[in-house]
């Protein structure tokens, strides 16, 4: 039965087993941080999850899905009779509010039971969080020019509460992916494309009257550019409009009227660090370089994150940097892809994944 109770046996004969595999192998290959399509923005399966990462060799995994665990009622029906090969690490990555740090602060927590009762408490407090942070989008929305205007000329509406009932209709939840997805229906419908979108965000950016976040802005769309080809296949990507709407580095809440209508929300309910589970083993995923002050305050601050996650999406201008924090801290390390999909682009560089069986049993003490 798919309870506490298994999880916690499941956790304990899973720990013997890791540790047996330390003892058999000098090293082991890792991926502590997957995304599956209960993810809001996960476009693979469990079962393509396993295939992918069972051909690549890995010994160990972790289905990490952003602000809940709802995968863990899939994977009990591939655990319930023994284990999976690769292993499975049960797992789950928090969206945590920490201004300094921007809206991408997030952490892992692994080997956790998915029928914890707090922990439970956390995820509903997160997925409450998400709809209210849905709600600031709608109203920034209400104030991006590029998109009033796109709305008024094509006669096209949108509405949180028609926003509500497409989650509901395709059983989806509030995220920058489903917005997304939403929005570009509506214009899709009218044959507008992405590339029309950025000419109109880049010709009424000249208009922002702050400068700093007009060279954001201007920034991005510069990259956007070189990234996305002027191809069929890119002129109604969701991930491309949400690139366009959310730029990282902007957020409304940090400028003083008028807001240029940005999508991303730093701070919106949800949870903080401090907050988090102490039951669980605690990781910082993927910690940027450019803000390993910022990490560092985190880290100072509380003592439960127990580790650092290396990540292969990351770009590290000196990955040493990274290593002399988890040396300082006495941290021990995690190893993820962050991926998304079933492709194998993340996994080019195989040896990024591998640790040493001291490392391995350094995770598990």
């Amino acid at each position: 039965m798919n309870n506490y109770e298994f999880w916690e046996n499941y956790l304990k004969n899973l720990k013997e087993e890791l540790l047996k595999l330390s003892k058999e192998k000098e090293k082991v290959q890792i991926d502590l941080h997957i995304h599956s399509n209960y993810s809001a923005d996960g476009k693979q399966s469990i079962k393509e999850i396993l295939e992918t990462t069972k051909s690549k060799g890995f010994d160990i995994i972790s289905i990490t899905d952003h602000d809940t665990l709802d995968a863990y009622e899939e994977v009990y029906n591939y655990v319930k009779d023994g284990f999976t090969n690769p292993y499975i690490i049960p797992g789950i990555e928090f969206t945590i509010d920490n201004a300094s740090y921007g809206n991408q602060c997030h952490f892992v927590e692994l080997f956790v039971n998915p029928f914890d009762s707090v922990l439970d408490e956390k995820v509903k407090i997160s997925k409450e969080a998400s709809f209210k942070r849905s709600q600031k989008q709608f109203i920034r929305l209400d104030h991006n020019k590029t998109i009033q205007d796109i709305l008024k000329q094509n006669n096209l509406s949108i509405s949180y509460e028609e926003y509500l009932e497409f989650l509901n209709k395709n059983n989806l939840v509030p995220e920058y992916d489903t917005l997304c997805t939403y929005l570009m229906n509506k214009f899709k419908s009218k044959n507008i494309t992405t590339f029309q979108i950025l000419d109109l965000l880049e010709k009424n950016n000249q208009d922002d009257i702050y400068e700093d976040r007009k060279m954001y802005k201007e920034k991005r769309y510069l990259e956007l550019r070189g990234k996305y080809l002027p191809l069929e296949e890119n002129f109604y990507s969701t991930r491309f409009l949400l690139s366009m709407l959310g730029v990282r580095e902007v957020d409304d809440d940090w400028w003083d009227e008028p807001m240029c209508g940005s999508i991303s929300v730093n701070s919106y309910g949800q949870l903080k660090v401090e907050e988090l589970n102490k039951n669980f083993p605690l990781y910082f995923a993927h910690p940027s370089e450019k803000s390993l002050k910022v990490v560092e305050d985190i880290l100072k601050n509380n003592p439960h994150i127990i580790g650092l996650e290396f990540n292969i999406r990351s770009h590290y201008e000196d990955i040493n940097n990274l290593k002399n924090l988890r040396k300082k801290y006495h941290l021990k390390m995690s190893i993820g892809s962050d991926s998304h999909d079933s492709s194998l682009k993340f996994y080019e560089n195989i040896d990024f994944y591998q640790i040493s069986s001291k490392e391995l049993q350094d995770i598990l003490n």
